[in-house]
Order: structure tokens, then sequence, then C-alpha cells
């Protein structure tokens, strides 16, 4: 039973207190409006919140876009700072390499001319050392040639010069002592500076042919070696005459820097401090 059944007499009262609203129409056709209606609102309220959302995350666009603005803008300004710092660091860089070059063809020229230097003192060293070897032969030829007179004039008038004491032995000009014992060649020269000579040396054929030992021993005499290759007197002296047996120097194991007069009159090198034999000191005469 509807409304009208119930209270018969209420239904004309409501329909003149409440006519009927937007929700109460139909559309053309007798269709209901209030879905339409509905939808709308519906479809209305989703554009609103839709349209703020986008509103929303323009705004967060535009405020990132804002920071985004600022920092290219301070990318600029740390560029073209940058960019000056690397025009000053490439100036900078150019002024270094033209340092650069500039040293480096000094240093060429200074090593060329130590190099012209060195070639000159190698030269200079080679020369003076022939020079004196000539000049120590010229000098003991001088002397043999002073003593060979002085032996002249001795033969007929007596001597000028004190004889050498025993057991050293004359030769023109100088006294030679023979040793009966063996040392080795530092304690050798030791005991020649003590007697107030040296280790013998050696200038020519005919001192040589006086030293070579009638007897079968080898004695040290005042020659030694002071770099690769190169040997002296103990005197400083190069060596001008020279009697080296065959294949000497030969530098046995690299220890072979003292030299010896073999029996036979011939030089061999030897081993300085390993090594023991006989030496001959000489010291010059007194006149």
């Amino acid at each position: 039973m509807g409304i009208e059944g119930e209270f018969p007499s209420l239904v004309p009262s409501l329909m003149l207190i409440s006519p009927p609203g937007w929700w109460a129409k139909q559309l053309p056709g007798g269709r209901p409006a209030f879905p339409l209606y509905l939808l709308f609102s519906v479809t209305s309220f989703l554009w609103i919140i839709l349209l703020s959302m986008l509103l929303s995350k323009v705004m967060e666009l535009s405020r990132e876009i804002e920071n985004l603005d600022e920092q290219l803008e301070r990318i600029q300004v740390n560029g073209s700072k940058n960019s000056e710092k690397l025009v000053a660091l490439q100036v900078d860089l150019n002024s270094s390499d033209s340092k650069h070059q500039t040293l480096k063809a000094k240093a060429e020229t200074m090593a060329e001319t130590l190099r012209n230097l060195q070639e000159s003192q190698a030269s200079l060293s080679t020369t003076l050392s022939q020079e004196l070897a000539e000049a120590r032969e010229d000098r003991e030829n001088i002397r043999s040639e002073m003593f060979r007179g002085l032996e002249a004039v001795r033969s007929e008038n007596g001597s000028f010069c004190q004889p050498c004491p025993s057991p050293w032995k004359a030769f023109q000009g100088s006294c030679y002592f023979f040793s009966k014992i063996k040392l080795t060649w530092s304690k050798a020269r030791d005991d020649c500076i003590q007697k107030k000579a040296h280790l013998v040396i050696i200038n020519n054929r005919d001192e040589q042919n006086f030293l070579t030992p009638t007897e079968r021993l080898g004695f040290w005499i005042g020659l030694r070696k002071v770099k690769e290759g190169i040997h002296k007197w103990i005197d400083g002296t190069s060596l001008g005459y020279t009697n080296w047996n065959e294949g000497e120097p030969n530098d046995s194991q690299g220890r072979e820097n003292c030299v010896m007069m073999l029996h036979h009159g011939k030089w061999n090198d030897f081993t300085c401090e390993v090594s023991s034999d006989n030496w001959i000191c000489e010291k010059r005469q007194t006149c």
C-alpha cells in the first residue's frame, strides 16, 4: 500500500507544500535528470581535483625551472671563471714551455761545452804525459851523460860522488838495493821509504840490463795501475820505456794492480797484497 492508502488526506497537502525539485525533473523522453546531474557533479569535482593537481604540478615545475635557471646561471658564471683560469693556465703553460725550451737549450750548450772541455782535458793530459815521459827520459839521458863524464874524470882525478853504502850497487849515478827477503808490494814500498829511497823506476834499456837478476828471482818495481789500462811510476810519472812480458799486463781476475820484474827481466802485473816477492830500492848518489 502506498502513501495514498495510508494517509489519503496527507498527499495533497505534501504536494502543495513541497513542489518537485531539479532532481525530480525529467529529461525529454521521460528520463529522470538526477543521474545526469550526479554524473556532472562528480565529473566537475574530479576535474577540479585534477586541475588542482595540475596547478600544483605546474607550480612545482616552475620552482624547479627557477632553480635550474639559477643553477645554470651559476654554472655559466663558474664556466666563465674557469675559462679565465684556463686562459691564465694556458699562458703560464706557454711561458713554462718557453722557459723549458730555453733551459733545455742552455743545458745542451753546457753539455757540449763540457764534452769539449773533457776532450781538451784528455788531449792535454795525453800531451802532458808524453812530454813528462820525454822530459824524464831526457833528464835520465842527461844524468847518464853527466855520470859517464864524472866517471871519466874520476878515473883520472878520483871520485866526486860518495860511494853507495854496502850492499847497495851503483849505476849511472843511482844506488840500488836488492832485497834478500820477500814482502808484499806495499810493505816493500814502505821499506824503501825507510831507507830514504823508493821502489826502482826503470828509465831505459841500459838500466834494465843492469837490473836484470842473475839469480832466478823476481823483484817488485815501482810501477802500479792507477786506473783501468793506465800504469804510472811511484813518483807519478807516466810510462816511457816499457819491458812487458808477452801478454802482459793482463790484470788476471781484475786484481793484478802492481808490477814485478821476472827473473829474465820482463815485467808482469801481479796482486799487490796477496803475493810476496823480493824488491829493488833506488836512490840517487850524493855528489
